[in-house]
């Protein structure tokens, strides 16, 4: 199965192939060390082709590539020609692969003469046919020069296009690879001028482009050679005429450059349109649990709505520009010719056949690159401006890094900080640097977030640092980090003396194994990993896991809990055995015991010989520091040991705060018993916490990968029927094809009648009279030529909307689809890369690239089936053997080719998602990374994941070379043919020879690009069949409908219960709560009763389904047996948008979007601006609004600190008006003066609430009326919460005595 961050997907063969596949490498490797034979007929591929016939492909049957060929060696290359001092992306990748363009230059410039030559041969052959006197020898002498330039075509045109797919993909390669090295070198918090969708664009659209632009390029970049050796031919053929032609290339190309001008700026709007739209999915996907949730799909879904709208409107006009391009393309070379010939016949000449076709063909010869030159012409233009995207995000400003000295070797101090002014970027700062990003800004002008900061640590000690919201404490530690900006005119000092080790505020957990998350890329020591198991509380956990530390941890460690993914950062961070340890709030995510432990045994014990820096809101944590530094307002404005900082009149402030929450519920006569103590003593010293399993899926933690992610989806052997109809029907179904068909007959019929007019216009004998005067043959002829422009614009034009309808009806259908699909049985089993990966590349490709293959197809069959026509009708019937004989091999061909082809394209589209999950991985763990100095590993990780792709991809080019290369030889049979005839037999009509040799010598490239554009249309419909499997997610059941009637354009009326919820009465009877229903139960045989406005305190260890309950409430999960009744309704019979709308929870992971304070506050527009204000100032939120509502807040609110994002919430939350509030440690991160002030407006505001809180810290539960205990999934104890702390016996007051004897 594949995971989304495997190196490799997994072999899905069974095992009596494995042999086969070893047999495969083998032959491979025999075959490369054959030499230039293999090479020269792509033998290599040959193998790959076969097997693909027996068995559906895996990507560890494709051989590995040679070191020469990796990503990270061709990449060193990049480096070295790439100017730091002045990245030009286009000069540094000319000046990497110059040899091999040099190569591919030699190549096309001999395809090109031998493509020259072809009209000049016709030239002779009819010559020599009209010549009363043939000579047999002369004419053997031309069928073989013939043969051999054809030979020379075959195999020049094959192995060009070979080498210039694979330099394209090369070029991607350095790209993407430069821009993960660029990414992990700037900060997103200190320099917004690229988001993280942005970026993520550029990796996955942008830097794609190159591998389009050189196949196309390909194909025309020689046209200024073919154009001067034409005209001057033409020159030679018929005089001083040519200049009629000329005349008309200049003006085309005047028209080109207009249309180029409106195609760049087209072009422009439509990637800055994609950015936004790729960011809101990328945003909506990474919050989608949240928006679940609160039932905001349709308001989210229409969000997302207005982007793709704009997008799709700068799609459409670029491609109408396209349209416009292909009309100039068709009409230019039969404008050339009709004003060319006539012309010629006005000055009094007639047209010979031998001239006449010998230009004819020059210029069909032309067509082809001509005809590719509007999609060469766009794709250039997407590149550039693709390439100068990413070279603005690697032209970035980086890290501000030089205030900081750093030695591997400890001193005589840790660390020391003078003259410490650093900030975070200002809005001002964000808008400017969106127009220059590398422009430093005047720090003075702005709100410096550390002020005067002047510190020394010394080696071992052990810091605190505590302080309000916003005062600063999380940024001291990212300052240490280089993360920050500063004046560079007046730069601080930091010497930092010794490893750094950080446990992020928020933890970042892997898409990897438990062992991996730890071991973090060093080498294994069985004696320290199972210390660090132990100093952080991870044993108990290891035992619960079915595969211990091989448990495959889902994406953002979905299947652990906030405090379990809180204690394997702090295991990442101790395993690291660094000199310095940066701890960021990390007490606030786990139980009081387990803090302690932490504190006591891990920090004051295991790390007693490191520097130890805790950012923390728990004073009573601090009794151990050696000095605790009190910050304020971005400055430290008090410091000293504990016993000194308690003379301090502020810091004792803080202290009562602390104290004094609990005292209110403290019951009067409570004895210890030194009995209790000890057992709780001996919990300490194996502690287990009862952490808050705040994600839905803690209970699934026992799940190997294989449980756990969902392989991605992949159809095996030929496309689906079933695909193909609903392609079909996408785009229009019976009466749009009808339409095209009818547009292409009539272009047939100008391509025919052009064909045959042009040789009843030649005459041999002047003595004989034409059937009509060169007038009326001149204006038919021109008639026709605009003709086959006019209907290819109009068959363009047609694609165009059915394409462009197609696709956005498919990404609305997938959004819908996707947006309603359940919480735990898709979004924490797909990587949100996989989601990605669709949403971007796939539907790119059904944007932008589908509609060239179909027009392509359109083109190249109709063009075959009229050359086709031709040969017969200007020869013989006989003929038709050897086109059928050829058109039997090619269907052979096609077969082999197509199995190879098509396993290998849905292979390489699959092995893309790792790459992109992981980029997206290590974009939100950058802080943590670079703390590490893991740059180096993520960056090898990542070229292995692209490695794995481009050996995928280099035996997909080299299969399409070979089957070029097989259907040019075989189409010798035909060439042949016709060419004899001409020689040999006697015709008696040379116009007639002319049109046979002109038209047989297109049928092989005809019929070769007509199976080509089947094989790159199969490969689009694989995006869309990709695309449409998600658009058939399963919802969740109470959607189905909605979906339904979405899906269909319909709208649905939802019946809602009146006046639900009225008093919040909760009651579970015999409920059974699953996650899956393959997997035990996490709640069992529940049976509670929560009477109306009753204030509910939920404790339990990890795992014992405390989060279960919330998450059963709002049908995350649903009953599979029982019922869940809110106020005499099973809430299985509530509208489920009625329930979530009605219900608020406060998650502990806070969650703000990108756009406007009052946005993140009432998306919906509910409350008026006096509400909102009036909630802000309880929540002491004054400092994030600058007067205003409309305040701008970044992406994830990387401009707030984490405190700071709670209230955000909280105040969401108030502003909702639930009945029913369901609180997950909403005050974690918030100090102790503001949390008193929140817990107040938390008790007055949800006064008339039910409300359920789950516990971390039992200071924030004392105050419930009823305390519910709860144990592997079964209700262990529930009653007052002042019975149960005045019962010795009772289970809650054990804990709340370990809370107290914490606090002495």
């Amino acid at each position: 199965m594949e995971d989304s961050n495997s190196i490799e997907i997994q072999n899905m063969s069974s095992n009596q192939n494995i042999p086969l596949v070893e047999d495969l490498i083998q032959k491979e490797q025999k075959q490369k060390k054959e030499g230039i034979i293999s090479k020269l007929f792509f033998y290599s591929v040959y193998p790959i082709m076969k097997l693909a016939k027996s068995t559906p492909l895996e990507p560890d049957m494709i051989p590995d590539l040679e070191e020469e060929n990796k990503s990270q060696y061709i990449h060193s290359i990049f480096k070295k020609k790439l100017d730091v001092g002045e990245i030009n992306l286009r000069k540094a990748l000319a000046k990497t692969f110059r040899n091999e363009l040099i190569l591919i230059f030699i190549i096309l410039f001999v395809y090109t003469m031998g493509q020259l030559a072809i009209p000049v041969l016709i030239k002779y052959v009819i010559d020599y046919i009209m010549d009363p006197h043939k000579d047999l020898k002369k004419g053997g002498y031309l069928l073989g020069i013939i043969i051999g330039v054809r030979l020379s075509n075959i195999f020049t045109q094959s192995h060009s296009r070979s080498l210039i797919r694979n330099i394209g993909y090369e070029a991607m390669t350095v790209v993407s690879l430069e821009i993960m090295a660029k990414a992990l070198k700037v900060s997103f918090q200190s320099n917004r001028s690229h988001t993280n969708g942005q970026v993520l664009n550029l990796m996955q659209v942008d830097a794609a482009k190159l591998i389009l632009v050189t196949t196309y390029i390909s194909s025309v970049a020689l046209i200024p050679l073919q154009l001067g050796v034409s005209f001057y031919l033409m020159y030679r053929l018929i005089g001083i005429s040519f200049v009629a032609g000329l005349i008309i290339i200049f003006l085309a190309i005047f028209v080109n450059v207009l249309l180029g001008r409106m195609l760049i700026t087209n072009q422009n709007k439509l990637m800055k349109d994609k950015d936004q739209r790729t960011k809101a999915a990328n945003e909506l996907f990474s919050n989608i649990k949240f928006i679940k949730i609160n039932a905001l799909e349709e308001y989210f879904y229409d969000k997302l709505q207005i982007l793709r709208k704009k997008e799709v409107s700068s799609l459409r006009k670029r491609l109408y520009s396209s349209a416009a391009n292909i009309f100039t393309v068709w009409l230019t070379p039969q404008m050339v010719l009709t004003f060319t010939f006539g012309l010629y016949v006005y000055l009094g000449h007639d047209l010979v056949p031998s001239n006449t076709f010998a230009i004819i063909s020059l210029f069909q010869m032309l067509q082809q690159p001509m005809l590719q030159l509007p999609i060469a012409f766009n794709s250039l233009i997407e590149t550039n401006i693709a390439l100068l995207r990413i070279q603005k995000f690697l032209r970035t400003k980086e890290l501000q890094r030089d205030c900081i000295q750093q030695s591997e070797y400890v001193h005589d101090e840790s660390i020391n900080i003078k003259q410490g002014n650093f900030q975070w970027p200002s809005k001002q700062e964000e808008k400017s640097s969106n127009k220059q990003s590398n422009q430093v800004q005047d720090v003075e002008k702005q709100q410096l977030c550390l002020k005067e900061i002047d510190i020394k640590i010394l080696p071992r000690q052990f810091i605190s640092i505590i302080g309000d919201v916003g005062s600063g404490k999380s940024s001291l530690l990212q300052c240490l980090l280089g993360e920050m900006l500063y004046d560079d005119q007046n730069q601080p000092e930091i010497c930092i003396n010794g490893r750094i080790a950080y446990v992020s505020q928020k933890p970042w957990i892997q898409n990897s194994t438990l062992k991996e998350n730890i071991l973090f890329g060093n080498e294994f020591d069985q004696e320290k990993y199972d210390a660090v198991l132990r100093y952080s509380c991870l044993i108990d956990d290891l035992n619960i896991l079915m595969q211990g530390d091989q448990t495959m941890i889902g994406e953002k460690g979905i299947n652990l809990s906030g405090g379990q993914k809180a204690r394997v950062s702090l295991a990442r961070a101790l395993y690291q055995d660094c000199d310095i340890y940066l701890f960021d709030d990390l007490i606030s995510a786990v139980d009081i015991h387990v803090g302690k432990f932490i504190i006591q045994e891990c920090l004051n014990k295991f790390l007693k010989n490191k520097t130890r820096i805790l950012v923390t809101h728990q004073i009573n944590f601090c009794k151990d520091s050696d000095i605790i530094y009190l910050m304020e307002d971005g400055k430290i404005t008090e410091r000293g040991s504990y016993d000194e900082m308690k003379q301090s009149p502020r810091f004792q402030q803080i202290n009562d705060k602390f104290n004094i929450q609990d005292d209110d519920k403290t019951p009067s006569p409570i004895k210890r018993k030194i009995s209790r103590l000890n057992t709780i003593q001996r919990q300490i010293q194996s502690p287990s916490e009862s952490t808050n399993d705040s994600t839905t899926n803690s209970i699934v933690i026992s799940d190997d990968v294989d449980k756990l992610m969902l392989a991605e989806d992949r159809a095996k052997g030929t496309i689906n029927k079933e695909i193909l109809k609903e392609y079909f029907r996408y785009n229009g179904g019976v009466s749009s094809f009808i339409y095209v068909a009818f547009i292409m007959v009539v272009w047939i019929g100008c391509y025919l009648g052009s064909s045959l007019w042009i040789a009843d216009w030649c005459v041999e004998d002047a003595s004989v009279d034409k059937n009509f005067s060169n007038e009326v043959y001149f204006w038919v002829y021109f008639s026709l030529g605009f003709g086959q422009a006019l209907f290819a614009f109009m068959r363009a034009w047609t694609i165009i909307n059915q394409s462009i309808k197609s696709a956005e009806t498919i990404h609305n259908q997938m959004v819908i689809s996707l947006m309603y699909a359940p919480q735990c049985q898709f979004f924490e089993r797909v990587p949100q890369g996989r989601i990605m990966n669709r949403l971007t590349k796939d539907l790119n490709t059904l944007d932008s690239e589908i509609y060239w293959n179909i027009s392509w197809l359109y083109t190249k069959f109709s063009q075959l089936l009229s050359n086709s026509f031709l040969n017969v009708y200007a020869s013989t019937y006989y003929i038709l053997l050897p086109i059928l004989i050829f058109f039997y091999l090619c269907l052979k061909i096609q077969r082999i080719f197509m199995c190879a082809s098509r396993e290998l394209y849905r292979l390489e589209l699959i092995s893309k998602s790792p790459i992109l999950s992981y980029f997206t991985e290590t974009l939100q763990g950058l802080t943590v990374i670079r703390a590490f100095q893991k740059e180096k590993d993520f960056q090898y990780n990542f070229s292995l994941k692209m490695d794995v792709n481009r050996k995928i991809f280099f035996q997909q080019v080299a299969a399409n070379a070979w089957f070029i290369q097989v259907l040019g030889l075989s189409s010798f049979i035909v060439n042949i043919s016709a060419i004899a005839y001409c020689i040999f037999y006697n015709t008696g009509n040379a116009a007639f020879a002319g049109l046979l040799m002109t038209y047989a010598s297109n049928i092989d490239t005809n019929i070769c690009q007509t199976v080509e554009s089947i094989g790159q249309l199969e490969n689009g419909i694989i995006s869309f069949e990709r695309c449409l499997a998600y658009t058939k997610v399963q919802p969740e059941k109470p959607y189905k409908q909605i979906v339904e009637a979405r899906l269909l354009n319909q709208e649905v009326d939802q019946v809602k219960l009146n006046n639900w919820p009225q008093n919040g009465r909760i009651e579970y009877q015999n409920a059974y709560i699953h996650y899956r229903e393959d997997l035990p139960p996490a709640l069992k045989n529940l049976n509670l009763v929560i009477q109306p406005k009753t204030k509910i305190g939920v404790v339990g260890r990890t795992g014992a389904g405390k989060s279960t309950i919330t998450m059963s409430l709002l049908r995350i999960l649903e009953a599979s047996n029982g019922q869940i009744i809110i106020d005499g309704h099973d809430i299985k019979q509530i509208p489920l948008r009625q329930l979530r709308e009605n219900i608020t929870i406060i998650m502990q992971d806070s969650t703000i979007f990108d756009g406007t304070l009052r946005e993140n506050l009432d998306p919906t527009g509910k409350n008026t601006d006096d509400e909102i204000l009036s909630v802000v100032d309880r929540c002491c939120l004054q400092g994030m609004m600058n007067n205003s509502l409309d305040t701008k807040l970044s992406e994830g609110g990387e401009n707030l600190s984490a405190g700071q994002k709670q209230l955000l919430c909280i105040a969401r939350a108030i502003l909702r008006k639930s009945q029913i509030v369901l609180i997950d440690e909403a005050t974690a991160n918030i100090d102790i003066e503001t949390e008193h002030n929140i817990q107040e407006t938390i008790k007055k505001s949800f006064k008339n609430c039910t409300v359920i809180t789950i516990a971390h810290r039992i200071n924030t539960i004392l105050h419930c009326d009823k305390i519910l205990m709860i144990d592997k999934g079964q209700l262990l104890e529930y009653g007052d919460t002042q019975e149960l702390l005045e019962d010795e016996e009772s289970h809650f007051y054990q804990i709340y005595q370990e809370s107290l004897k914490q606090k002495q």
